[in-house]
């Protein structure tokens, strides 16, 4: 019969070996390697997944103080952790090609969460939901909703290149550097129904979006190649840097009617069925150019008192430049080129490409050059190199 002191020391000893396991970081290189974890609550360091595990199941994790760590675990199908409530630092996955469940149900505080690569990945056990995280990046999955990130506050919201992705419903009150749903599903609602500020919004192939409460952006938004018809923010005040709608073919409709301000471009570009530009009926400032061009029959801008860079309006259609005339020669435009004519063979931007082609090539209103330094960006990069080119001239 063992001694009641000896049954103490053995437990003592057992206790000490999984507190010794659980007091620093570890790596998982087996399923067996889960399995000596599966005693700890908390995990005070880093959790590094191998390349050749193939189910990970931590029972009883609760936290886990540094990084949850997968790369390259390309066997990996499965990842249950009831119990974690918690990651202190970043959760990455990268290239798990396999892996179709992730059920971490209790999961509400991340670091931040990086995921690139998980192509077989197309839905998420997050029942209570993620609430808080510094930044999000989602990449190259086929996941068909974000359910269970439910985020209020966050640094960078980046979600691109999900095919499946056919709703972003975000309860996101603001955030602080970059927001940028682009290349998900063709057919993708975004909506940010919470949102009032943000430093740079980039939206591309969505097919409807809703931003009711925006009332600033820091510095630049812009919605390129998007299906929608039409937006509207209704509470945008201000934008700090550029405003800009490129390239969205079924767009016939934007309201801002409180935007009083812009601090760099006012771009509207290669919005093939885009005729009236009327609901800007607040906008006063323009810090950089206006460039317009496309398929405009109409446009006004009845409080528009300044623009401290250059002027561009081309249209394929037949349009008055009269207003535009009067701010010119009233000192409004500030900047050395304007542009205004209708009625063309090509509409072109403010930097030289060909933004849209019709019409019968003859021009009203008055002109002076362009700079052309080419083709109108779709692309965010060329976009930005627009902006920054144009922002005073």
């Amino acid at each position: 019969m063992i001694s009641l002191r000896r049954f103490v020391l053995a437990a003592v000893a057992v206790a000490g070996a999984v507190n010794a396991q659980c007091d620093k970081s570890v790596e998982i290189k087996s399923d067996s390697d889960a399995s000596a974890l599966s005693n700890c609550s908390t995990i005070k360091g880093d959790v590094t997944i191998d390349v050749g595990v193939t189910t990970i199941s931590l029972p009883n994790v609760q936290t886990i103080e540094g990084d949850l760590t997968i790369k390259g675990a390309v066997g990996l199908t499965s990842i249950d952790c009831p119990m974690l409530r918690q990651i202190e630092g970043d959760f990455v996955m990268q290239g798990l090609t396999v892996l179709s469940s992730l059920s971490m149900p209790e999961l509400a505080k991340v670091g931040s969460i990086s995921w690139t690569t998980l192509p077989a990945l197309s839905s998420l056990t997050f029942t209570k939901g993620v609430t808080e995280a510094s930044s999000v990046l989602i990449t190259d999955t086929i996941l068909t909703s974000l359910s269970g990130i439910s985020l209020m506050t966050v640094k960078t919201f980046n979600i691109n290149n999900n095919r499946y992705l056919n709703v972003v419903d975000s309860p996101l009150g603001n955030v602080s550097e970059a927001l940028s749903v682009e290349f998900n599903g063709k057919s993708l609602n975004c909506s940010f129904s919470q949102l009032v500020w943000a430093t740079n919004i980039t939206i591309r192939e969505a097919g409807d979006v809703f931003f009711p409460k925006l009332a600033s952006v820091n510095n630049s938004i812009a919605f390129i190649q998007n299906s929608f018809s039409s937006v509207s923010f209704p509470q945008l005040e201000k934008v700090g840097q550029s405003f800009a709608f490129n390239g969205n073919t079924q767009l016939t409709n934007v309201t801002a009617n409180s935007l009083s301000s812009v601090g760099g471009t006012f771009q509207f570009a290669n919005n093939t069925q885009f005729q009236n530009l009327n609901g800007f009926r607040s906008l006063k400032t323009v810090g950089g150019s206006v460039d317009l061009s496309g398929t405009f029959k109409n446009a006004t801008f009845p409080q528009l008192n300044d623009v401290r860079g250059g002027f561009n309006l081309q249209t394929t259609e037949e349009f008055d430049c009269t207003e535009f005339d009067k701010k010119h020669t009233s000192g409004v435009v500030k900047g050395d080129e304007y542009t205004c004519k209708g009625k063309l063979s090509e509409a072109k931007s403010t930097n030289g490409g060909a933004s849209t082609t019709g019409g019968s090539g003859s021009g009203s209103g008055s002109g002076q050059k362009n700079a052309a330094t080419g083709r109108a960006g779709i692309s965010t990069f060329a976009l930005i190199a627009v902006v920054a080119a144009t922002l005073i001239l």
